[in-house]
């Protein structure tokens, strides 16, 4: 039987909604987009606005005020972050948080989704540099032109890119470029098909956690909150690096359990004693 349905309202400018909202549908949940603040006052990637919070932190602000925004009990935000990851300064890496905010219960639930996004920037004064760069690149990519005036925002394929440039009057009548510009990833989520992809991925979690109850209040969110290490070496017991068992919680309540995993064991190849 399908879920009763209950209204939210996600915070956005740039297009999240048909990213989000399936997934929330599938346990009950209608989202409606509402544009009513400017969420790029809160930052943006290419740097015109500074960020002062973290994407934890944004993306609860942008709950809250969608529920302000629209009078209803429950918001929905959304915040990227690139950095990080297993290989900093080495791959690209991208970090998604949804956060769902119901103001009746003053809770907030947090979902998450991260992987490499294989996008990377080119500064060069040839033509045909760039065109080969972006063809490297997913063909709905937008890409960010850095010149002498100013920022260009939203390309999408070389053709609009040389427009662009055309008009910004750093060509010359040869067609070549008069100076050393900088084509950057647009990591706006309207414009960068891979951050689309972890936010899809986000929201499927986002469902699997309101599904979750916790088994003393029937509050949402009983899931995984921390860990404890430990799991012992199979072959002479010691306690190794590996997870020994998970911590639900629910913030509701407080109620707490413990989750194994599926193996008593770890392999002696993460013991420091077998495997030093």
């Amino acid at each position: 039987m399908k879920p009763a349905e209950h209204r939210a309202a996600l915070l956005t400018k740039h297009q999240k909604l048909a990213l989000i909202a399936p997934a929330l549908a599938q346990v009950g949940i209608s989202v409606e987009l509402t544009e009513a603040f400017d969420t790029d006052a809160l930052g943006t990637f290419s740097g015109e606005t500074p960020r002062t919070q973290s994407p934890l932190d944004c993306a609860k602000t942008k709950a809250k005020l969608a529920c302000e925004a629209t009078g209803l009990a429950i918001g929905i935000g959304s915040e990227g972050s690139f950095g990080g990851g297993p290989a900093p300064g080495l791959l690209n890496w991208d970090d998604e948080v949804l956060c769902l905010f119901n103001k009746d219960k003053q809770q907030f639930i947090m979902a998450y989704a991260s992987g490499p996004v294989p996008l990377s920037d080119l500064e060069t004064d040839q033509l045909a540099l760039i065109r080969s760069h972006l063809e490297q690149h997913d063909a709905t990519q937008g890409w960010v032109v850095n010149c002498s005036t100013g920022l260009i925002k939203g390309l999408q394929g070389f053709e609009a890119l040389h427009k662009a440039l055309q008009h910004a009057n750093v060509l010359s009548t040869s067609l070549q470029l008069t100076e050393v510009i900088r084509i950057s990833p647009d990591l706006r989520a309207h414009f960068c098909p891979a951050r689309q992809h972890y936010i899809q991925k986000a929201a499927v979690q986002l469902a699997e956690r309101l599904s979750a109850l916790c088994p003393v209040c029937q509050a949402a969110d009983f899931w995984r909150k921390a860990h404890e290490l430990g799991l012992p070496c199979s072959a002479c017991s010691y306690p190794t690096q590996r997870v020994k068992y998970y911590i639900k919680r629910c913030d509701c309540c407080g109620h707490t359990e413990h989750e194994h995993p599926a193996e008593p064991y770890a392999e002696p190849a993460y013991c420091p004693l077998c495997n030093p």
